[in-house]
């Protein structure tokens, strides 16, 4: 299947995911807080919970388009190392990683280049700061996981995406691709 081809199943998809995005990141609270995960891992998981509290441009549900492909992308790399707490977790939440790396082929596909561009931010998440916390932070400390938990419920409570509104602003693929497109560009002339 090439990008055109890709390009229904991956609206689909992200249009799905949009919808799931508070409970996805439950998931990866539950990966913050679980000492058989490797601590990288459990770091990678706080930092794309709180790449996903920060303030974002855009109008929603767009806005969020990013967060649905890095959280899959995360939950990639929480089970990485394939130990055996990887594996529990994994099983765990077998709903989510039966069918993770069929999504994470799709992205792939149907976004190219930007996919690349896009995963490699994982690996700047441990370094993210929100509200004077770092990843690092919410693992040593309880008194800060509590805080990332709290807050993560605050976002579930203010989460507005419906269904309605990913039907009527995200037609089609190309909508979403242009968002990302947008945010590689606005990211290169920040470095420039």
């Amino acid at each position: 299947m090439g990008a055109k081809e890709a390009e229904r199943p991956f609206l689909e998809r992200v249009s799905e995911y949009l919808l799931s995005l508070p409970f996805d990141l439950k998931i990866l609270q539950e990966a913050v807080t679980d000492p058989d995960l490797d601590r990288s891992a459990r770091e990678i998981a706080a930092g794309t919970i709180i790449h996903s509290l920060l303030p974002q441009e855009g109008d929603s549900p767009g806005r969020y388009v990013d967060d649905v492909l890095l959280v899959r992308a995360a939950f990639k790399r929480v089970v990485a190392d394939g130990s055996d707490g990887a594996k529990a977790f994994a099983e765990r939440f077998s709903d989510v990683y039966g069918r993770l790396d069929e999504d994470l082929a799709l992205f792939q596909q149907a976004l190219g280049d930007l996919w690349p561009w896009l995963s490699a931010k994982l690996s700047n998440f441990p370094k993210l700061v929100y509200k004077g916390k770092r990843p690092a932070q919410c693992i040593e400390d309880d008194e800060t996981a509590l805080f990332l938990y709290e807050e993560g419920l605050e976002f579930q409570t203010n989460f507005n995406v419906t269904e309605e509104q990913v039907r009527n602003k995200l037609r089609r693929a190309d909508t979403l691709i242009d968002i990302l497109h947008r945010r590689r560009a606005d990211e290169a002339k920040k470095k420039a």
